[in-house]
């Protein structure tokens, strides 16, 4: 009787629901058609009243790239090529690509690589690859899979360094004889009365020099003028002559001083009428007179004299402009970055011309020889690459890099033989897995992280608690000589440089330290300075006890905590805190330096031992059941 009245209960409940949920959804459709008339429209509207320059910032309807669109029937895009080459030759980080790209050492990728030789491989057997499709067949094959490992070693650039020497004229004036003729006015002569009937006379020498011959010319208005004359070897009369001309022989080898007065001469009146003196006297003033007035009489000389002259000469001079001590290198090249011509400067108001092969030049001197230091292992390896390099410290004066740390990426190739029948992949043996599958339990990198922390813990556990450190180190230095000279700071190459014998003791086992791996570089710098000339140049170093110090020194106090060593001249070694051990990564630290050393201890026991071990635990384990 209950399930009767439920039957209908649950039927009209489930009308109802039903009824409900079309009210529902009926009215959401008159709510959601509401809304879609609503906004009818509006997008339309707002792209077509679009406002780009409120919207997009720095927004302009005539960039100037536009010049380089032409439109549909454009010919080219020449105008874009020619602004891309110019753009490209004056940024300055285009430049900068350029220039590490021309001057960075080329890093050869061998045809021996083990990636070159498995793509030769595929493409020897391409056939068996893609073919024999048509029925299931099996054949046995090898397979192999790349793994990379990388590896940081240090080396010398190649730093060449430019003097410039650059010609320019002057010139310096020289004494020269010549012989010049002067004439000598009525104005740069004196006259003097000797208060009887005499005028003596002299004049100012135009020059300094000997005289080589003089001659004198003399001029009266009055034609009765009657006088003696006397003067550097002339004794004459003149009776009612106006002009008179007379060389003056006594002259020649005088010696005259520019300014000073020459030697006197005397004109004596002899106008005595009657044997009046008076009347000689009275012309004798008016001689004076007319003379020093030079209108009505007048006198000129004319000198031909040896004097000495300066004449300007030319010189060029050569200036060099050196930012380093030649000393300090060997000259490879010289080149000519002017060419000759012939320039004219002008002095005194006179132009002389001065030729020259060229008017600069630049010397290139090698300060630093390229030394592949501890990457010539890398370097040599067909199966390594270059990934990277950085910068490890740059020369004293920030000229430029000296040293670096360079990262190759070396190939190791897995193989193993399969078997494929079909589609499907069989493996014969271990080594096919790992090659297929790509499977490695990293145990070099855990068991170096291991080791690392051990010798962490030896460390600390070796010292007192009040001043905890790990991984401390010691400064080392070495002489570095002029390029082309034995280098005390090698990287490598250690044993076989018969440079090396004026090295001392100490200078060799850093060598073989760097050879291991156990150094960190610091810097370079000037231990020897004589008058502002450095004489001798120094490296210094943090060594340290093993491999793993070096690592966690170099990649973790400085590659991650960015502390850094000291200055070249002061070297700082010390450990690691037990703070900053506790902020290193050791996940993040490569240990591929490491990895030869794990692999040449490691001990593991051949088959036989295996076997027999084996054996005696299954028997024990049997023994210990009965």
């Amino acid at each position: 009787m209950k399930r009767a009245i439920l039957m209908p209960v649950l039927a009209i409940a489930t009308t109802m629901a039903g009824v409900n949920a079309f009210a529902d959804a009926d009215a959401q459709y008159r709510a959601g058609a509401d809304f879609a008339r609503q906004v009818q429209g509006q997008g339309e509207s707002s792209l077509k009243n679009f406002n780009p320059s409120a919207s997009i910032p720095n927004y302009t309807a005539s960039p100037g790239e536009k010049k380089y669109y032409g439109g549909v029937t454009a010919t080219g895009d020449g105008a874009l090529k020619a602004d891309g080459t110019t753009g490209w030759t004056t940024n300055e980080a285009t430049k900068a690509v350029t220039d590490s790209f021309v001057n960075n050492p080329k890093e050869p990728i061998s045809p021996d690589a083990p990636f070159i030789k498995a793509s030769q491989d595929v493409q020897s057997r391409a056939d068996t690859i893609i073919g024999k499709t048509g029925q299931t067949q099996c054949e046995a094959q090898n397979i192999s899979r790349s793994e990379f490992t990388n590896y940081t070693c240090e080396r010398d650039l190649l730093v060449e360094q430019a003097c410039t020497r650059t010609a320019s004229i002057t010139g310096h004036y020289e004494n020269t004889t010549v012989t010049r003729t002067w004439t000598v006015p009525n104005s740069d002569f004196t006259y003097t009365y000797d208060g009887n009937k005499t005028v003596n006379f002299s004049f100012r020498a135009p020059a300094t020099g000997t005289v080589l011959s003089a001659s004198v010319a003399v001029h009266f208005n009055d034609k009765n003028m009657y006088y003696g004359f006397s003067w550097w070897g002339v004794n004459a009369d003149s009776v009612a002559k106006r002009d008179n001309g007379w060389a003056l022989p006594g002259a020649a080898g005088a010696a005259l001083t520019a300014g000073q007065y020459s030697p006197q001469g005397a004109m004596l009146n002899k106008n005595c009428l009657s044997g009046k003196q008076s009347r000689c006297r009275e012309y004798a003033q008016k001689t004076l007179s007319w003379m020093q007035g030079g209108t009505q009489a007048w006198m000129t000389a004319t000198l031909t004299m040896q004097v000495t002259d300066k004449k300007w000469v030319p010189d060029v001079v050569w200036n060099e402009s050196c930012p380093f001590s030649k000393s300090e290198g060997t000259l490879k090249k010289t080149e000519c970055i002017e060419p000759g011509s012939t320039k004219t400067v002008v002095v005194d108001g006179v132009s002389y011309p001065v030729t020259q092969a060229c008017w600069k030049y630049k010397d290139t001197y090698m300060t630093q020889a390229a030394d592949n230091g501890t990457c010539k292992t890398y370097m040599n390896n067909p199966a390594c690459t270059l990934a990277s390099r950085t910068c490890a410290f740059t020369a004293e004066d920030g000229s430029g890099c000296l040293h670096e740390y360079a990262t190759y990426s070396c190939e190791t190739r897995t193989s193993g033989q399969v078997m494929i029948c079909g589609g499907d992949t069989f493996c014969l043996d271990g080594d096919c897995e790992r090659a297929q599958n790509g499977k490695n339990n990293d145990f070099a990198p855990v068991v170096s992280a291991l080791a690392a922390l051990a010798a962490a813990g030896k460390d600390v556990a070796a010292i007192n608690s009040v001043n905890v450190r790990a991984f401390t180190g010691s400064a080392k230095f070495c002489k570095k000589f002029a390029a082309g000279f034995s280098n005390c700071c090698k990287d490598g190459g250690w044993g076989q440089d018969v440079g090396l014998a004026r090295c001392s003791s100490e200078e060799k086992a850093l060598g073989k330290a760097k050879e291991n791996k156990l150094t960190v570089s610091i810097g370079e710098f000037c231990s020897k300075k004589v008058l502002g000339v450095c004489l001798e140049k120094k490296r210094s170093y943090c060594q340290f006890d093993s491999k793993l110090a070096q690592i966690v020194q170099q990649q973790g106090r400085n590659g991650q905590l960015h502390i850094g060593f000291g200055k070249a001249s002061s070297p700082d070694c010390r450990g690691i805190t037990q703070t900053e051990l506790q902020q290193i990564n050791f996940e993040a630290l490569d240990f591929s330096n490491f990895f030869d050393d794990l692999q040449k201890n490691k001990k593991i026991p051949d088959n036989d031992t295996l076997t027999k071990r084996v054996r005696e635990e299954i028997a024990a384990q049997l023994k210990n059941k009965q």
